[in-house]
């Protein structure tokens, strides 16, 4: 593959990379709006419920930086098909549970496919795009989780209406199959650079990832990603159980709330990226978004609220915390300890948000199943929101020492 002559982005491509992550996406906002169907069918409680919704985010925990060094060793295009691949045969086992273990099985071997895709996107997207239009790129790709959540979400119930929770999952599947085979034909035209293969031994692989997990901007970003990815996943994963169980409301009506919550955070990714470009400070975003979702929190779970009230701070809850995933997934380039190491940074970027993915869901379930309902719950997303400030001041400080050390070199 060579580069292209005419320099210019590709946007089909840079499209079709982020439609990859927009389908990873419906693997997240495919469970939320399908639970209580398969809490009946296969009958499963309310803290099993948060291990089905979290365990999808276990294999990036252990595996973010070494599918780094994975897509970096044998090239970002066939990590990104074959992880569609692997992503459309766990789907399919899924369709088929009988149980509540291998339901968890199908979602840990979904939760590796996408960790795939989520690592080897981006560097398509490095490649595809000339260096200008790359802020508006990945001000684009930022956006993937909250559109595919919300597209996921308002076709779910009508999908599950014609064929159950197994008729989603299989129609799923046919969807990332077709996927899967335009990508790989798109993606074999030249780029504007070429693929970043290193044909290095193991010991290396160990050595980049060690350099990249001992660097703190790298790590203090991708922690600041976990605390606002586990805060986003307590009340997304939740919040149409909530809304059908607490409110009352239909299960059509709460897939619809979500799916439009949803869609308001992938605009905030947009005009995260649009704030960067205008020379935003990336830490501040970073505050505001943990800030907001904080003191937002408080009132979704609020009780003594009016029904009216509590959906519009669920609203802002999660359109004041777009503005963060653009901020730290676009980090990954200027924090990188080098410029090989870019890969591998983005999967510890992915592997911090997993690992808030991870932990916030099943705590958040043991606080209210504790207490009887979901009055305590915003202590948890304070606790997260703190811990996400005091990291992004980490990151202002690492960014600025970046900055400085560039400025010395030149």
């Amino acid at each position: 593959m060579t580069p292209a002559a005419d320099a210019r982005t590709s946007w089909l491509v840079v499209g079709l990379a982020v439609g990859t992550g927009i389908l990873g996406a419906f693997q997240i906002g495919k469970v939320p709006v399908a639970l209580g169907d398969m809490r009946v069918d296969l009958g499963f409680g309310l803290i099993a419920a948060g291990w089905v919704i979290s365990l999808f985010n276990f294999p990036a925990i252990l595996g973010g930086a070494p599918m780094g060094a994975v897509v970096a060793r044998f090239g970002d295009r066939r990590v990104a098909v074959g992880g569609l691949i692997v992503l459309a045969a766990a789907g399919f086992g899924g369709a088929f549970a009988v149980d509540e273990t291998t339901l968890l099985v199908s979602r840990f071997f979904e939760g590796l496919a996408f960790l795939m895709t989520q690592v080897s996107a981006p560097a398509i997207i490095q490649r595809y795009a000339r260096s200008e239009d790359q802020r508006l790129a990945f001000g684009i790709w930022g956006a993937y989780m909250g559109t595919g959540q919300a597209i996921i979400m308002l076709a779910a119930p009508l999908l599950i209406a014609a064929g159950g929770w197994r008729g989603l999952w299989l129609v799923n599947v046919a969807v990332i199959l077709i996927f899967a085979a335009v990508l790989a034909v798109v993606t074999r035209r030249p780029s504007l650079k070429p693929p970043v293969i290193r044909r290095v031994g193991f010991a290396e692989l160990l050595r980049d990832m060690k350099r990249t997990l001992s660097s703190p901007g790298p790590v203090a970003v991708a922690l600041c990603f976990g605390t606002y990815a586990g805060n986003y996943l307590i009340v997304v994963g939740f919040l149409p159980t909530m809304l059908v169980e607490d409110l009352q409301f239909s299960r059509g009506a709460a897939a619809s709330v979500t799916a439009l919550a949803v869609a308001l955070n992938a605009a905030g990714n947009l005009v995260g990226g649009v704030l960067l470009q205008r020379g935003a400070r990336r830490w501040l975003l970073l505050v505001i978004a943990h800030a907001g979702m904080c003191l937002f929190g408080f009132g979704i779970f609020a009780e003594a609220l009016p029904i009216a009230a509590r959906l519009a701070l669920c609203l802002a809850f999660f359109g004041v915390g777009g503005v963060l995933p653009t901020s730290a997934l676009g980090s990954a380039t200027r924090l990188a300890p080098a410029p090989h190491l870019v890969p591998t940074t983005n999967g510890v970027i992915v592997q911090g948000a997993a690992l808030g993915q991870f932990v916030a869901p099943p705590l958040a379930a043991v606080v209210a199943t504790a207490v009887g309902g979901w009055s305590l719950s915003p202590l948890v997303l304070t606790g997260g929101a703190v811990i996400g400030i005091a990291l992004a001041l980490v990151v202002r400080n690492r960014e600025s020492a970046a900055v400085q050390g560039t400025s010395e070199r030149c």
